[in-house]
């Protein structure tokens, strides 16, 4: 057998072993060399290791054996429990250890009390794993002396200083954990100004997770969730504790967090079910949306038209208008949850970024408008167009609208929802998929109230010639969103392309026009007016644009986001305004009106000389979303204020002059 020797304190310490740890020793510091009675200081366990070596956390992981410390004070002196600094993850494959590689501190607090003969000789016995590719233990003993005096530094003070700063704090925001079937989920909040590229958790109960298993990190806004597998064992842990080790630009930190895993309602559930509530509320919101509205109101006109009919016929018609909004909430959700675990940047707004369904929504508008000032399917004509009888007509259009309800409401919800379910896709499959469901049973709710309670009708007007005025009426928002859109689209196109978009729009309604028209008697008449209609189509497909314009219509200015010239102002220790915007998000234009640029706001950032940098994300960018995500973001807008050092500061979605103006004046 081997025997091998270190070096402690003076002292020729052995110990049994197979291979030599050479150069490794361990050394007791202090930050001060003398004390009054009655003081607090702190005193560490230096270990000097060799390179590559590596020592153990208070939790090794799936090998090894955290350091151990028994202490001989003086009469009236006291030491607290190891101070243990934030953890390494030390992977031997196939395992997973924590640890720290080639020196760390080990923190300890000493108390004394008034009784106190100095000088205070303050000894201790450690012993500890020494590891490469094989594991040493090693034991040593080490004393230092403290006199009494003031308070006078040592020369070690800094170096304690830096490892305290290493141990965790409590973490100050809310969150939650909760357990479905193997996996942990923690959800916390992050203050504004927060933003992690990465997120570990560290167990300190040995067993509670299987440390070898990879742990998924998804973000958004002002929240992060952090999905942790667990240890197969049936451990009945009463509380989930451990260290949340936290990674961006600027370093990594270290958090302590203690969640009880007890309880018949968590903190996590009762935060499900505010989200679900909130999509419910939201979905109630949209009803009266622009896009959605003429919808709505044209559905229930139709209630009015046939108030004869049966209660079990109106009833019918609630349902099959629910389940066609429901189903298509899950499917939107469904794709867009697998979008994001193929690893796409999506948001909520993602799919005004594509020139192609940005003129297929602006033909729909077009044609609900035609539609609406026309009775090719809210009239007899609808009728026609099918064999069914007259109830499974009716059933089939309610299905139906209840789809092209959601298709038309997308464009709306960007604005005011965007954020919402930006978050809601960063929650587990099945929770996401609750909230899309309160989303869509919220959207269907009033035309379901009123399929189940028609008598409900008897507070509208009776039917009358108004119904068709109001009915042409609701063309007219319909026409304003199709102007929207368009508007959206020249940002990403160029003028030659939107002309042929509106053209399409043209044709799309003389389509339509002739559908209505043809009600000639003679069969080989109707035959050749169908198929001009089909040819007429056929072109307004053809001309749609399936990609962005070679001419990309921005100005190739300073103000044009990229890494490379944010790093340029960053490392100049310039301040820097960074808006991250697009021409689909109606929030960014109006905060643009309001406040940026505003005659104050433009005279402050140009008298402070304040670099304003504009991220646009009007088209598909995978910069931009990167960017995005760092700042736990799926959408915009997002506003970033940038000091001459240190981090950026996060502002309001929502923007005024004056808060913006209060911003820029902290700024330092």
């Amino acid at each position: 057998m081997l025997v091998f020797g270190v070096i402690f304190s003076n002292q020729l310490i052995f110990s049994d072993a197979k291979y030599f740890a050479s150069d490794s020793n361990i050394e007791l510091i202090s930050e001060t060399y003398s004390i009054q009675s009655g003081n607090d200081f702190l005193v560490g366990i230096k270990f000097k290791l060799e390179k590559n070596w590596h020592t153990y956390w208070e939790n090794p992981g799936d090998a090894g054996e955290g350091a151990s410390i028994e202490w001989n004070l003086p009469r009236g002196v006291k030491a607290s429990a190891i101070l243990w600094p934030g953890p390494e993850r030390i992977p031997v494959d196939p395992l997973m250890t924590f640890g720290y590689n080639d020196e760390v501190v080990l923190l300890t607090k000493i108390s004394t009390d008034g009784n106190l003969v100095f000088p205070l000789n303050i000894k201790a016995q450690v012993g500890w794993f020494t590891c490469k590719d094989i594991c040493i233990p090693q034991e040593g003993n080490v004393d230092i002396l403290i006199e009494e005096g003031s308070f006078y530094s040592s020369d070690h003070q800094k170096e304690i200083q830096l490892y305290s700063e290493k141990v965790p704090d409590k973490f100050s925001q809310n969150y939650r954990v909760e357990k479905l079937d193997n996996k942990y989920f923690l959800q916390t909040d992050i203050d504004d100004g927060e933003h992690f590229n990465e997120v570990y958790f560290f167990p300190k109960e040995y067993g509670l997770t299987d440390y070898s298993e990879d742990q998924v990190y998804e973000k958004n806004q002002n929240s992060f969730i952090l999905e942790i597998k667990s240890s197969e064992a049936d451990l009945n842990l009463g509380e989930f504790q451990g260290v949340i080790e936290t990674f961006n630009e600027n370093g990594r930190s270290y958090y302590e967090i203690s969640y009880p895993l007890s309880g018949e309602t968590s903190d996590e559930q009762k935060s499900i079910f505010l989200l679900i509530i909130f999509a419910f509320i939201g979905g109630l919101i949209l009803n009266i949306m622009p896009c959605v509205f003429p919808i709505l109101s044209i559905k229930i006109l139709r209630f009015v038209e046939h108030s004869e009919n049966s209660s079990t016929q109106t009833y019918k018609f609630g349902i099959f208008y629910t389940l066609g909004v429901v189903l298509s909430f899950l499917l939107i959700a469904l794709i867009l949850l697998a979008l994001k675990s193929s690893g796409e940047n999506i948001g909520w707004g993602f799919q005004l970024q594509y020139p192609l369904v940005i003129s297929i929504l602006f033909y729909l508008f077009i044609a609900l408008g035609f539609m609406f000032m026309s009775n090719l399917v809210f009239g007899s004509q609808f009728g026609q167009l099918s064999n069914l009888a007259q109830v499974k007509n009716e059933s089939l259009e309610s299905f139906l609208t209840g789809i092209l309800a959601v298709v038309v409401a997308s464009p709306c919800t960007a604005p005011f929802m965007g954020s919402a379910i930006g978050f809601a896709l960063l929650q587990p499959s099945g929770n996401s998929l609750l909230i899309f469901l309160s989303l869509g049973l919220g959207f269907a709710l009033p035309y379901l109230i009123l399929s189940i309670k028609p008598t409900l009708l008897s507070f509208l007007p009776k039917p009358g010639a108004w119904m068709e005025t109001f009915k042409q009426f609701m063309a007219f928002p319909m026409w304003a969103s199709a102007l929207w859109l368009l508007w959206v689209l020249s940002g990403q196109v160029d003028s030659d392309t939107v002309l042929l978009v509106l053209i399409g729009g043209l044709i799309i309604s003389l389509s339509l026009w002739l559908i209505e028209k043809n009600t000639s008697e003679t069969r080989w008449i109707k035959w050749i007016v169908r198929l001009f209609v089909f040819i007429l189509i056929s072109v307004s497909v053809w001309i749609l644009p399936t990609q962005y314009s070679s001419d990309d219509g921005v100005n190739q200015t300073d103000l044009v986001f990229s890494e490379e010239l944010l790093n340029q102002y960053r490392s100049n220790n310039e301040l820097v305004f960074l808006n991250f915007t697009a021409d689909w998000c109606i929030t960014c234009k109006v905060n643009e009106r309001v406040a940026l640029k505003s005659q104050r706001v433009v005279e402050l950032m140009k008298r402070r000389n304040i670099r304003y940098i504009e991220a646009d994300w009007t088209r598909k960018d995978s910069v931009i979303a990167k960017k995005l995500e760092e700042y736990g973001r799926t959408g915009v807008p997002l506003y970033l204020l940038y000091p001459s050092k240190g981090k950026p500061i996060i502002l309001p979605e929502i923007l005024t002059e004056d808060i913006l103006l209060e911003y820029l004046n902290e700024l330092s």
